[in-house]
Formats: C-alpha cells, structure tokens, sequence
C-alpha cells in the first residue's frame, strides 16, 4: 500500500472539487492505497509526512502554479517522486518534463495509469502513455472520502449560476470525448473525438449515494455537449425526474430539439449553458469552425427559453482574423439574444487548439509562456477596439432594461441577487 498526495494547484478557492484528480483519488482507494487530496485554493500547507507518490494536475492556465509547488516540494524533499498530470501536461509533454522538474508526465486519461504507478508496477519517470478508458463505469464513481466536501458546500464563491440552483450542489461528469472541431478548444485532445458514455445506472448510483451522503440537491453536468445521444439523454431524464432534483448542463444548439428540451424541463433542468461564441457567420464557420450559424443560435435559445429553461451565453472576443464589424455583429447578438447570464472571454491561445498550431511553445520559458501575456496576435490598436467591444458587450447586456426584468425574481431570493451582482 502506497501513501498518495494529490494536489490541486489552483491558488483560487472554487465552490466544486476537482473532478480530475478526484476520479484518480478514487481509483487509488478503491485499490487500498492511501491517498488525500490537497486543494491549494482552501489549504497551503503541504504536508509530506510519509507520502510515496505526489500527482499534480494542470490546465494552460495554471500550469505555472503547479510548477511554482513542485519547486517548493523538491526543496522539502526530493526524494518523494512528483507525477503531473491534467491538460497541459498531456499536450506539451516533452516541454512540461523539461520546465517543471516533475520525475514523471502521464498524457492522457490518469486513473488506472496512476494506479500502475502506485502498484509499482511502472516507475515514475519521464513521459508515460495512458490509454483510454473505453468502458467509464470501470472507474468508480465519486464519493469525496478523500476530501473535506463541507469546505466546498459553505464556500460562498461568486459562482452566480450556483447561487440559482438548490444547495448543496456537486459536479457530475457522464461523457468524455467531443465529435467537433472547434479550433479554439483542447478537448478532443486530451478525450479524442470518439465520445464515450457512462450508463445511466451508474450515474445514477453517483447521485443516489451523493442524496443520502451529502443530502445533494442540485447537479453541475460538466460534459462538453452533454446531449448528443437522443435516447441516452431520454432515459437520464427519466432517471432525474424521479429523484426531483434541480441541474444544469452544458451543450450545443444543434445538438437539442423541441422535444429533448420540453423532457429536460420536466426533468428539473434549470439552465442549459450555450456556446454562442460569435454574431458572424463568417467567424462562425471560417475560423471558429463552429458548424452552426447565429440564426440557428439564436432560434434554438429562443426555444430554450420558450419553454422555460435558463440560459447562459457565451461569447468570446479577439479571436484571429477578427474584425471590427465582426465584433460589431457579436454585440448586436448579445443585445439581440435572450439570457439570464452570460460570459464574456477574451481569446487565449492555448496548445492543443487549432487556432494556436503556429504558436512554438518550446521555444518560451515558463514565465513567458503566451498564455500568460497579452496576446501579440493583433495588433495594440485593435487589442484597444477588442477591449472596447468587449466591455460594452458587458454593460450591455448585465446593465439592459431586458435583462434586469428577467432577474426581477431575484429580489426574493437575495443571496443569489448579491453573488449576481457581486460576479461581475
């Protein structure tokens, strides 16, 4: 039996645990191993006191944090050997054994690679492979053992979306894998593009030991699209209904009906999170390469909304190759669409995107990695305009007569009225 520390790097307190390295946990343990779960955000003393093994996850984004801790670990104790694993690790795996001075770097899916590695069976050092799990109820569902689960149901985070559904809530995962080719995502490479499912039974399993254990009441789906497979999706929203709880998930306009959205209302959907992503068509299908228009978009969320399901839109700004009037066009959509929320991002280029295939990431230290400085892929003086439209796509849409008559039912409910506003 092996001792095991997983850390989660990410230096800002979340209102959910980490859903990646928890599967690992729970995989560990299940195999008799001993293994916690170190969440940076909440706790940031490192505690090394008989570990065998360390894991480590990283996104793009804070992949520097994760670096900044196996730094501090190898100083306490080289000895213990460090594993990184997660999206940035999986895709620039040459550079990240390099730059991070990890022993070892998992690519791909880590649950039972890691379980090798803790069986000894593998020795933790340079880049290791991990297969994909074709079969997803092979990895045991989550139960949070492993991890103070209060600290997250008390954090009073400005998640606005959490604050809009019944507490405690908790998030689920019931697919990996995206068919699409939007080529300002990473997912399908790290999941492919073959999209793999858990059975309905074992999701449900998930959330009736979540009610009994943690008197669960409301559900993040964190799926790419979680709709693609019609008659899967029918038998999980039978299975929700009959347990009345409220959730949210995430999908594509071209991958629901009239018919799937009137089932997941009755089945306690409350918002469904769009991609709307730009108001041209020319960005839409050229660049983003999105296989939708902005009238399907825009017809699709009129429906959602019809029927009575919230929506958040998402829209992104300074993607390559845009242009003025392509920044005017997504904010007439903004204007023009129906939400109860909306995101608005900046384009970041990040490995594994198609839109960032000419960027050398080899050849930047750490500190200078492109994702963590102003894009240079406009120019200063359009940076300017897409900070403008930007901006105003923001006020436009939180401070619009349209929008505050939606949230005008807020005003019962002033917790989720103050971390609204509070987001912002």
């Amino acid at each position: 039996m092996s001792k095991i520390l997983l850390i989660n790097p990410d230096p800002i307190p979340r209102v959910l645990p980490p859903l990646g390295i928890s599967y690992i946990a729970e995989v560990l343990q299940k195999n008799s191993h001993k293994v916690e779960i170190l969440d940076i955000g909440f706790e940031k003393k490192i505690n090394l006191e008989n570990v065998d093994f360390i894991g480590i996850t990283a996104t793009t984004l804070i992949y520097l944090d994760a670096k900044s801790i196996i730094k501090k670990i190898k100083k306490i104790n080289p000895e213990i050997p460090i594993i990184i694993g997660g999206t940035h690790a999986s895709i620039l795996p040459d550079f990240v054994l390099k730059d991070s001075d990890a022993d070892a770097v998992v690519v791909g899916e880590g649950e039972f690679i890691f379980l090798e590695i803790a069986n000894k069976n593998i020795k933790a050092e340079g880049i290791i492979y991990a297969p994909i799990v074709n079969n997803l109820d092979d990895i045991p569902f989550l139960t949070y053992s492993y991890l103070d689960i209060k600290k997250y149901f008390n954090y009073e985070g400005t998640d606005r979306i959490r604050w809009s559904l019944p507490q405690p809530s908790i998030a689920m995962v019931g697919t990996r894998g995206c068919p699409y080719s939007c080529t300002f995502c990473a997912s399908k490479s790290l999941f492919g593009k073959i999209v793999r499912f858990r059975s309905v039974e074992n999701i449900m399993e998930e959330i009736d030991f979540l009610i009994k254990k943690h008197k669960i009441k409301s559900i993040y789906f964190y799926d790419d699209t979680l709709t693609l497979r019609k008659k899967w999706m029918d038998e999980l929203c039978n299975e929700l209904k009959k347990r009345d709880l409220k959730w949210i998930c995430g999908t594509r306009v071209d991958a629901v009906d009239k018919k799937m959205l009137i089932k997941m209302k009755n089945s306690g959907c409350k918002y469904i999170s769009y991609g709307v992503e730009s108001g041209s068509n020319r960005m839409l299908k050229d660049v983003i390469k999105k296989g939708v228009t902005i009238e399907k978009a825009e017809e699709i969320i009129k429906l959602t909304d019809k029927i009575g399901i919230g929506i958040i839109a998402n829209y992104m700004f300074g993607i390559p190759g845009e242009t003025e009037e392509d920044l005017k066009l997504t904010l007439k959509a903004v204007k023009r669409i129906p939400a109860d929320a909306a995101e608005f991002s900046i384009f970041i280029p990040l490995p594994g995107t198609e839109l960032a295939t000419n960027l050398d990431w080899t050849q930047y230290s750490s500190k200078e990695n492109p994702y963590h400085v102003k894009s240079k892929i406009h120019t200063e003086e359009f940076s300017e305009k897409i900070a403008y439209y930007h901006s105003k796509s923001i006020k436009s849409f939180y401070f619009s007569p349209k929008f505050l008559m939606r949230q005008t039912k807020m005003i019962f409910r002033p917790k989720q009225l103050f971390f609204a506003f509070k987001s912002l």
